[in-house]
């Protein structure tokens, strides 16, 4: 037996399916890519610049700024 559509009332909303698979992050890859493209020689060449240009902090922090700056973060 075939099955009739069911009528809405005026008023109420129309009942819809519910997605509840997570919704993946188009660009979330894309980053980790060009991250993965930030060679360890191309950090250490930025963190000397940024030492010798005087306004650098310590080695760590030099490091952890050029690895920003290189890797877009």
């Amino acid at each position: 037996m075939a099955q009739k559509p069911s009528k809405s009332k005026p008023g109420k909303p129309a009942i819809t399916a519910v997605r509840n698979t997570a919704v993946p992050k188009a660009q979330a890859q894309p980053q980790r890519q060009q991250q993965q493209q930030v060679s360890r020689e191309q950090i250490a060449k930025r963190a000397y610049e940024i030492w010798k240009s005087g306004k650098g902090g310590s080695e760590r922090d030099n490091w952890l700024r050029a690895e920003r700056e290189l890797r877009g973060m």
